[in-house]
């Protein structure tokens, strides 16, 4: 092989992976914005025949673009560690900047806990609020979650006799532990090196309006993000890091799994991802080393292989004692269910003659026409929106899935045969906002202008708290106000080019990047510990629509990239 030959291929080899998610970024995006923009999109040869050469061409552009940033960030040293502190001087150095973060990260919150004193009960604390007044509990929301907050209104009754209070001491304690998380966060992206980007990271912490917003809203979603980070951060540097702080990270790595399954019912389908992709990793890294090393792969990966399935089942465990104690009922499925309810919603809507889209041609068999509509009952089809399931899913009939197995299974398939394109449609259109980096339909699923507090992000109380003792009392109306005007018009579209931070599809992307960048390099610990956030995300395609709360775990973790695709075990070294 010639030179010129070899430096070719190596230049291919080199972008190849970016050059492939650069097609498939460019072709995902355009099906986005046409199904946004015009509701429907038909899976034609024309259509493929026009967008397939352009996302061909624009993929391969953009995929060798982002090459060579990533070069520039990474291998030419824009983002290269200094000499990382190990004596005890410069480890106590590396302390006092946990210390003040945890000061600065606190007090940066402090002003939307008082513009929204008590709290934002917004999103379902009200559901759980009313399971604590009427003691009925049901496992749809976390019962661990809904047993913190009534150990707070305890507290704020016993201490203060006042609901509020008790509230008050939960959003404090919330917003103690994820500044606290975001704190040890930044000490071991200072510890590894990083002194410049630590304190970039803490800037982009204390002043990124949703970690305020989120900060101060009791909901399942903002405990979960902090043990999830908790848990990137910990399996990092147990990964990474000397020994000397093993004992502390294995700790750490282990609760915050337990207390992520806990906070949220989807988080073991999560990290049951996660702990397959780290025992393919744990499998291959075993039988690829030299016998020397076997050992050290086997205490030290074993190590948490073993902890991580020892956490599973220690908050199985947990979940199955706090439900029996309470006499839990259990939960609807039919959240599980949000995909399927709108593929076969838009399916009808298209092909049952609904009266509802013009494109119906009413070619959907009596058959099917008849489960649907044993399945989405009072006509619930006709109220499919193409971004959220609630409407229809509010109308499901879960009982169907449950007792007519077989014949709902034929028929969801029979029409995916019949009509692929619909199911799809429906698909990418629900999770629009989780993959096009400029949607901007996510802004608009709750109608802000329709429900004042009901948008993006979220400020609304229920009727029902007030009912039960529950106020709202500002003690910066003022700045609740204006807070209130950034939430309710979605003002984060309209800052230029900053606006894509907020914009939940451009994460990701970003972590698809970090991907193929731990591939490239044979980083298996950071691919082992991206699948810890890739088998979240997943779960995100399979819910009900696109928010806030569900994608905060994700964006939090980002700033910690870092720790993780620049990283090298000590075997590696």
């Amino acid at each position: 092989m010639t030179e010129k030959k070899r430096k070719c291929k190596t230049i291919i080899k080199d972008n190849i992976a970016f050059c492939i998610m650069g097609v498939i970024f460019v072709f995902l995006t355009f099906v986005t914005r046409t199904l946004t923009v015009f509701q429907n999109l038909t899976w034609s040869f024309g259509f493929f025949l026009k967008v397939v050469p352009v996302s061909l061409i624009a993929g391969i552009i953009l995929g060798v673009g982002i090459n060579f940033a990533i070069k520039l960030l990474l291998d030419k040293g824009l983002f290269k560690a200094g000499a990382a502190d190990t004596d005890s001087a410069k480890a106590s150095k590396c302390l006092g900047i946990f210390f003040v973060s945890l000061a600065v990260l606190f007090l940066a919150y402090i002003p939307y806990f008082l513009a929204y004193y008590p709290g934002i009960l917004a999103y379902d604390s009200y559901i759980q609020i009313g399971q604590i007044f009427t003691e009925e509990y049901n496992e749809h929301h976390p019962l661990f979650h809904t047993l913190m907050i009534k150990a707070a209104l305890l507290v704020g009754q016993g201490l203060f006799n006042s609901l509020n209070a008790g509230i008050a001491l939960c959003v404090l304690a919330q917003m103690l532990l994820l500044s606290a998380v975001f704190s040890y966060g930044i000490f071991c992206v200072y510890k590894r090196g990083f002194r410049i980007l630590s304190v970039v990271i803490l800037i982009i912490l204390a002043v990124f309006p949703f970690n305020g917003f989120m900060a101060v809203s009791v909901t399942k979603d903002i405990p979960f993000s902090i043990f999830f980070l908790l848990s990137v951060i910990a399996l990092s540097e147990l990964i990474f890091s000397t020994k000397k702080n093993c004992i502390l990270n294995s700790v750490l790595l282990f609760v915050s799994l337990i207390l992520c399954v806990l906070f949220r019912n989807n988080g073991i389908y999560a990290f049951g991802f996660a702990f397959a992709v780290c025992l393919i990793i744990f499998i291959i890294k075993i039988i690829k080393e030299k016998k020397d090393k076997k050992k050290t792969y086997i205490k030290k990966y074993g190590f948490v292989a073993v902890g991580i399935l020892a956490s599973f089942m220690i908050s199985i465990l947990g979940l199955f004692v706090i439900s029996k104690s309470l006499n839990a009922v259990q939960g609807d499925k039919r959240e599980m269910l949000s995909v399927p309810i709108q593929q076969l919603a838009r399916t009808y809507v298209y092909h049952a003659g609904a009266g509802v889209k013009a494109e119906d041609d009413n070619t959907m068999d009596e058959a099917s026409k008849a489960l649907i509509n044993e399945f989405i009952i009072n006509d619930g089809a006709k109220l499919y929106r193409q971004d959220i399931s609630d409407p229809v899913k509010r109308n499901t009939n879960t009982w169907v899935v449950v007792n007519k197995t077989s014949e709902f299974a034929k028929t969801y398939l029979k029409l995916f045969i019949k009509y692929p394109g619909d199911y799809i449609n429906a698909f990418i259109a629900q999770n629009a906002g989780f993959i096009d980096i400029g949607d901007e339909s996510h802004a608009y699923v709750n109608d802000p202008d329709e429900v004042k507090g009901h948008g993006y992000v979220q400020t609304k109380w229920e009727n029902s708290l007030y009912e039960r003792g529950f106020f709202e009392a500002p003690k910066l109306q003022k700045l609740r106000s204006l807070l209130d005007e950034f939430a309710d018009n979605n003002a984060y579209l309209k800052i230029p080019v900053l606006k894509y931070i907020f914009i939940p599809g451009i994460y990701l992307w970003i972590y698809i990047v970090a991907l193929i960048v731990s591939f490239r390099r044979k980083n298996f610990g950071a691919v082992a510990i991206i699948a810890l956030t890739a088998g979240y995300y997943a779960t995100m395609f399979f819910g009900p629509t696109v928010q806030l709360r569900y994608i905060f775990p994700v964006m939090i973790t980002v700033p910690f990239l870092i720790l993780i695709i620049t990283g090298k075990s000590k075997e590696n070294e």
